[in-house]
């Protein structure tokens, strides 16, 4: 049998995949299918109806990837799905057509769905679509972006009346950038030969040319994020184009509230039209269901909404099925040199279809660490092999190209912050890197999702998961979540990967990062000094004995120790602006260096950090250059700058 080509992505222009017809999957062994909850939403247009089974509620950390099946090449024999494979787990014996042929949708939207490449649906799809298309209010445990779509697309074919140019029907909150354009690239292709029209708005772009965009060019679909989209609503006119708003949709809920967009969509919702005078269907896709999409639910939904889990209750959690360990360098100054010989590791596996995420705790370090591996030459160690880096330092145009860059690409290296860590589909991923501890047991989970997606061509199915700790980050491996979790020593972490072994991996790395560290500049080794004391000062109470000196201390060791030896090699402990020091409860403490004013431009926000009051912090309240501090969300002096870690 013919092994598949790589899955296309979702949100992957249609060039990209030559080869993406679904071929047809064996049904589940077990037979077995989840039952779904879902909630009857207020009347409006005539929708064919379908019964929803109550059920448990359920809640899963990993959604497989909406993509294509890749066809096996013409004429190849034995084409399908291979028994008990990722993909055959993945896609049902459903087909879109059927949906058609038994008149829940359209046959204008079947060959949407068609143009797309897409035959048959995945196992969250079959479960959904059906309560969805009934004009139900959903909350459901796990979906993709089709899952909502098609019904919202059905939802407008369906309606008595039309749409007029100037309003809004379909309202889709993301919680990133990245998921929005994603979705956005999903729409278009499923409204060819409608006459409906997508459009999206984010942070990070002219919000002057979105606001002419909405005012000159139809909109039926507007894929937004929160603060750009309340911008919009508060202070560019858009309240009057929602008025006749019929669907409402939060993909990603419980990461939009993680992000500190609660308040953001409680004013959104108070700015909709009243729904007894303008009905609307409201879909709640999330991953998991903690309490606060609960209370989401409660102020967004009807009271008699379905709940809709697609998560078959024998079903295996990827974080139980992916291979990961762990590794702990005696030090801090051995965390580089470990982690780019691990990369070579990685690269002398599997060559050049080495595919690994490396995730860090700030845009800072991402930024620092992408910067440092460049130099040394990773790329140049298989051919086709490329560094990649995305965060919210970067501009939306460069994490828009790198993300692209990156699914399409057989093997590379990407270097990012949290703001891939879920939604994004990236096929094919050999390996996850988490360098540093993550902020949460479900952050670390949503992470090593990245690999083992649905539609996976890599090995078995799935990847490898890496934890690199630095010693006074193993409080992690205790946390409730944590400690249960089938993480393992690395199995070279006493010899190929062991530090002080002279003229082994290690220590050949730390030659090399030595060789490169001074080409890195001050201004980039600063930033990422400024915003790891503001991240983990976020989790003192478990790290450096609970002791501010400490923590402070040990970063001005890693700052000012040699490059020869592990360390930054700045000539001082790079300094800090006395607001910045204040926001992150570190007033007083010895050994912070507070400067006037830091070396080029400052700004932004970050993870307890905002910029030095320039701009909107992420979750941990302001300050100079990134980190996460205490709780809240700290707002500087404008709304410039990015949301999320930094």
């Amino acid at each position: 049998m013919s092994a598949p080509a790589p899955p296309a992505q979702q949100g992957q222009k249609k060039r990209h995949r030559p080869y993406h017809r679904n071929r047809k999957p064996k049904p589940a062994q077990d037979g077995s299918s989840a039952p779904a909850t879902a909630s009857p939403a207020a009347p409006s247009q005539a929708q064919p109806s379908a019964a929803a089974t109550p059920l448990s509620l359920a809640s899963t950390v990993t959604t497989p990837s909406q993509t294509p099946r890749a066809a096996t090449p013409a004429g190849a024999a034995g084409a399908g799905v291979v028994p008990g494979s990722a993909l055959s787990k993945t896609f049902s014996s459903t087909r879109f057509a059927d949906f058609a042929q038994q008149g829940l949708i359209s046959q204008q939207t079947a060959r949407g769905i068609a143009s797309g490449g897409y035959e048959y649906c995945t196992e969250v799809q079959a479960m959904t679509l059906p309560v969805c298309l009934t004009g139900v209010d959903a909350r459901t445990g796990t979906g993709k972006t089709l899952a909502f779509l098609i019904p919202s697309i059905e939802n407008l074919l369906r309606a008595p009346t039309q749409p007029p140019k100037g309003q809004i029907s379909v309202l889709v909150l993301s919680p990133t950038r990245e998921l929005a354009i994603q979705i956005e690239e999903s729409a278009k292709t499923l409204l060819s030969g409608t006459p409906y029209k997508v459009q999206h708005v984010v942070g990070g772009t002219n919000m002057n040319a979105e606001t002419k965009r909405l005012n000159n060019e139809r909109c039926d679909f507007l894929i937004a994020t929160p603060g750009r989209l309340l911008d919009h609503l508060q202070n560019a006119g858009l309240k009057p184009k929602l008025s006749g708003l019929r669907t409402l949709i939060f993909d990603e809920a419980d990461r939009l509230l993680e992000q500190g967009f609660r308040q953001d969509c409680e004013r959104i919702i108070s700015h909709l039209p009243n729904r007894a005078q303008q009905p609307r269907q409201t879909l709640l896709f999330s991953a998991t269901i903690p309490a606060q999409v609960h209370q989401l639910g409660k102020m967004a939904l009807l009271p008699s909404h379905q709940f809709v889990s697609t998560i078959p209750p024998d079903e295996e959690n990827t974080h139980e099925s992916v291979p990961q360990f762990a590794l702990t360098p005696p030090s801090l100054l051995d965390l580089f040199p470990q982690t780019l010989a691990l990369l070579r590791s990685e690269i002398a596996t599997h060559g050049a279809a080495t595919k690994v995420m490396v995730f860090l705790p700030t845009a800072r370090a991402t930024g620092l660490v992408a910067a440092l591996f460049k130099r040394v030459g990773l790329q140049q160690l298989a051919p086709g092999f490329e560094v990649y880096e995305i965060h919210s330092r970067k501009s939306q145009s460069q994490r828009n190209a790198a993300a692209e860059a990156f699914k399409v690409a057989q093997g590379g290296v990407l270097f990012s912050s949290d703001v891939t860590a879920r939604g994004m589909d990236f096929p094919n991923v050999t390996t996850v890197i988490q360098l540093g501890v993550p902020a949460s047991a479900e952050q670390y989970i949503h992470r090593l999702g990245r690999t083992a997606r649905a539609g996976s061509t890599v090995a078995g199915g799935g990847g490898v998961g890496m934890l690199i700790l630095a010693p006074f980050e193993t409080f992690f491996l205790r946390r409730p979540g944590v400690s249960s979790l089938p993480l393992q020593p690395h199995p070279l972490a006493q010899t190929a990967l062991a530090p002080g072994l002279a003229g082994g991996a290690v220590e050949r790395a730390r030659e090399d990062l030595a060789r490169a560290m001074p080409l890195v500049d001050d201004e980039t080794k600063g930033q990422m000094y400024s915003a790891s004391i503001g991240f983990y000062k976020g989790v003192l109470r478990d790290a450096f004995r609970g002791s501010a000196q400490e923590l402070v201390r040990t970063w001005n060791e890693f700052a000012t120790t040699p490059a020869e030896r592990g360390g930054l090699g700045c000539a001082e402990v790079p300094g800090m602006l006395a607001q910045t020091v204040g926001k992150m409860g570190l007033k007083g403490t010895p050994g912070l260096r507070i400067v006037s004013a830091l070396p080029g431009k400052e700004g932004g926000n970050g993870r307890g950090g905002g910029g030095g009051g320039g701009g909107r912090g992420g979750r941990g309240g302001g300050g100079g250059g990134g980190g996460r501090g205490g709780a809240g969300r700290g707002r500087g002096g404008g709304r410039g700058g990015a949301r999320g870690p930094q």
